[in-house]
């Protein structure tokens, strides 16, 4: 069963399609990274313009696929070692060298490993994917696939289970000399 749920997940990211997300921390919205009119179609789903500063996640499955789209020196890939997989996001400086559609219009890229078996699966499988917290626009994120389904019936394909918590992840900006918590989410991050 798990093996078919990986196949149908992964083929709904093929076909250009937003896919319901559990992680442990929220429900996201996933899209393939590579798939300009998939992105599209998220961000207009999330009523969010290019324009608005809120950059997409990029969740990958390994650290050391970071830096092949984000400028980042050894301390903060020790921290994105000590911390990753978690409940954390790090925005970094995007390389220059790395041209992307919806990337080009952002100085920052957003990365994070969720601590779930079943998100790494899939996330070894398809490559690299945006994701965002599943939720209409100023409401707060999905816990489980029935809230989810029932609050954005538009997604295309929803992965059954429940997130492992109500917070979504902490982010922060290191974008900048020293790392900057920007939103505080379940993981506390004391000192670095």
């Amino acid at each position: 069963m798990y093996r078919k749920d990986l196949e149908k997940a992964k083929e709904t990211l093929d076909k250009g399609g937003i896919l319901g997300v559990p992680t442990e921390t929220v429900y996201g919205l996933a899209v393939k990274s590579d798939n300009t009119n998939a992105i599209r179609k998220l961000l207009t789903l999330k009523e969010r313009p290019v324009g608005s500063g809120k950059v997409l996640t990029m969740m990958v499955a390994d650290v050391n696929e970071i830096p092949k789209y984000a400028l980042i020196n050894y301390n903060q890939l020790a921290m994105a070692r000590h911390y990753f997989p978690g409940e954390l996001t790090i925005l970094f400086p995007k390389r220059r060298s790395f041209k992307h559609p919806y990337f080009d219009s952002f100085e920052k890229i957003g990365f994070r490993i969720p601590d779930h078996d079943y998100m790494l699966e899939l996330l070894r499988e398809t490559g690299p994917l945006l994701v965002t917290s599943a939720n209409p626009r100023g409401e707060a994120p999905c816990r489980n696939h029935k809230e989810l389904r029932k609050r954005m019936p538009s997604v295309d394909a929803v992965v059954q289970g429940k997130s492992g918590g109500n917070l979504p992840s902490t982010i922060v900006d290191w974008t900048s000399e020293k790392p900057r918590v920007v939103r505080q989410g379940g993981l506390l991050i004391v000192r670095y």
